[in-house]
């Protein structure tokens, strides 16, 4: 990660309890009023049949070569919106032609795609004041529920590009909703620019009693690529770019579940978050033999703009090599690199009661971090009555990811979501990030509407106005990070408050670990030699004990902490030995008495 800007003084971030660790920071709000971002609506997969190359007829006239579509329904012309800065210049007809000639489309003269254009276009687009990029809809598209949201689909015939050749398919959304910013869509086909004009004819609009009548030009929502993860004849979503800057990502046998994003700004803050969008793309039809796919992208917010670059592999454990210039119109108190986002509403642990027939409710269920030590350490996730942030202090990171743990489908016995089939998300640092802290927030949720569970990367050095930031990384959708290190993982983590039996007896919290894999099961047959080193920032230690577990597998780890002391809170950290080995990660979990 390349910087180039100025240190500026660290200002006043929230008002809590502030509680700093070896390991991390907790910061435990007073109660307040913080809305987590809605979840995206998850559109039911629909079977996609591609047509040799795009759709015909309608005339078009744009600034660049454009993608004829048909309006099956109004046959209209409809443009691209948003606007497309290049130096083609249309070509009209010739003046004095007859009817015939005239009535003949206006056909652009075509734009080579350079890749430096987008950055160029993000440099120049960080020097003009920030345009608000959302519109109003039509009541008919503004008023749709998610649920109705998801009976706009489109037509899997009309999808872009030729399964034969690469197995990639294109298709898109319409605005609605929540998703009020017109997106400009662009194929690169043989080096050259072709805008996708906006048409509704290309939806199927369900039972919302809406047709593609009912709409002039209105720009497209998002996209998603499909591709035959599942077996060589299916069409299953590979990823998809919908709403500000958020996008998914799934690999083989992954359902869909939690999001990336482009960036977060001032997330949690005091000012309030600011909210970055993706407003054009450029996506590169993949050639015949291509086993990835490549996606530009120019991001704008109210105090800086990105031109991102998308390489998107498919396979069992897709993944999206990510390569982000930022130009910053004005200062940034907080930028939130690589972040990630989940949902969690409850798990084993059930610390918050909901009466719900379910075992558990999440897409993920815990954050996994590779320090610049090596160290790694696992905090399971939560939903508190509170905003609750933890802050892990770093230099150059190895790695970081919001995973999914928990593969039972007993535990969460959930046809519908299949929280045992999403995705868990690890995010690879390319290069040396230097000086931060990984950040995790914790939003209270009373249902699993909200993506509440944030991670990012936050630098230390903080971005002025006039300043660039580089940054690479890749983001791989696996399921449980099993392979991403050799040591057992804290797999369960269970807890129950204690009241005191008597008059000189104290009330104490009891845990409840499980530990498995790496090499416990070789290690625990002398299990009488293995020791848990456990530590609390405050409070006491007492009773532990370490256990077979035939049952989960591996090992399990009880203790009490008792509330010896004043301060609001503890930060516990728990990992096994045999001997003087290290034989798993690092459980960690902040506690409030």
């Amino acid at each position: 990660m390349t910087q180039n800007f100025q240190q500026r003084p660290t200002l006043a971030l929230m008002h809590g309890v502030l509680v700093a660790l070896v390991t991390g920071t907790i910061l435990l709000g007073t109660p307040q009023t913080l809305r987590a971002q809605e979840a995206a609506p998850e559109n039911v997969p629909v079977e996609a049949q591609r047509v040799e190359g795009s759709i015909s007829s309608n005339e078009v006239t744009t600034d660049t070569t454009t993608v004829e579509t048909a309006d099956e329904t109004s046959g209209a012309a409809e443009e691209v919106a948003g606007p497309i800065e290049n130096d083609a210049a249309p070509v009209s007809p010739a003046a004095g032609q007859d009817g015939d000639e005239a009535a003949k489309p206006v056909v652009s003269v075509p734009v080579a795609f350079d890749p430096e254009m987008v950055t160029e276009r993000a440099r120049k687009l960080a020097k003009n004041p920030f345009e608000n990029p959302h519109r109003d809809l039509p009541d008919a598209l503004a008023n749709l529920t998610a649920d109705q949201y998801e009976q706009i689909r489109f037509k899997s015939q009309r999808a872009f590009f030729n399964p034969e050749n690469t197995g990639f398919s294109l298709d898109l959304f319409h605005p609605g909703s929540m998703y009020d910013v017109p997106v400009a869509i662009n194929l690169v086909r043989d080096g050259e620019i072709q805008v996708i004009p906006f048409s509704a004819g290309l939806f199927d609009f369900g039972k919302t009693g809406l047709s593609a009548n009912d709409f002039s030009t209105q720009g497209y929502a998002g996209f998603r690529l499909r591709y035959p993860l599942s077996d060589v004849q299916s069409n299953d979503e590979l990823t998809r770019f919908l709403g500000a800057s958020y996008f998914r990502l799934q690999g083989q046998g992954q359902s869909i579940g939690q999001m990336a994003r482009g960036l977060a700004v001032d997330l949690a803050g005091p000012t309030g978050e600011e909210i970055p969008v993706f407003k054009e793309f450029w996506i590169v039809e993949p050639k015949k033999g291509d086993q990835t796919i490549r996606i530009y992208a120019l991001l704008d917010s109210a105090r800086l703009t990105g031109a991102y670059r998308f390489d998107i592999t498919p396979g069992q454990r897709s993944r999206a090599d990510i390569s982000a210039k930022l130009f910053f119109r004005d200062g940034v108190e907080k930028i939130g690199l690589a972040p990630l986002n989940g949902m969690f509403l409850f798990g084993e642990q059930r610390r918050r009661t909901f009466n719900d027939y379910r075992g558990e409710v999440h897409s993920t269920d815990g954050l996994l971090i590779n320090n610049g030590r090596g160290e790694w350490l696992w905090r399971p996730l939560d939903n508190p009555i509170h905003l609750q942030m933890s802050s892990f202090l770093d230099e150059n990171p190895r790695g970081f990811g919001l995973l999914q743990r928990d593969r039972n489908f007993d535990h969460y016995q959930d046809l519908d979501r299949r929280f045992d089939q999403q995705p868990g998300y690890w995010v690879k640092p390319k290069g040396d990030w230097g000086k931060g802290h990984v950040e995790l927030v914790e939003i209270p949720s009373p249902n699993e509407l909200n993506d509440n569970i944030v991670a990012y990367w936050v630098p230390e050095t903080k971005p002025t106005a006039g300043s660039e930031l580089q940054v690479d990384y890749s983001v791989t959708a696996t399921r449980d990070g099993t392979g991403l290190h050799p040591m057992a993982q804290a797999s369960d983590t269970r807890i129950m408050r204690m009241a005191a039996q008597g008059d000189e007896d104290q009330a104490t919290t009891r845990f409840v670990l499980n530990f498995a894999g790496g090499e416990l099961d070789y290690f625990k047959r002398n299990i009488a030699k293995m020791r848990a080193d456990i530590s609390a920032s405050e409070g006491e230690i007492k009773n532990i004990r370490i256990m077979n577990d035939p049952e989960n597998g591996g090992v399990r780890v009880m203790f009490d902490l008792l509330d010896t002391t004043d301060e609001a809170a503890s930060n516990l950290r728990v990992f096994l030995l045999y001997g003087d080995q290290v034989l798993s990660e690092t459980w960690t979990m902040p506690w409030v008495f």
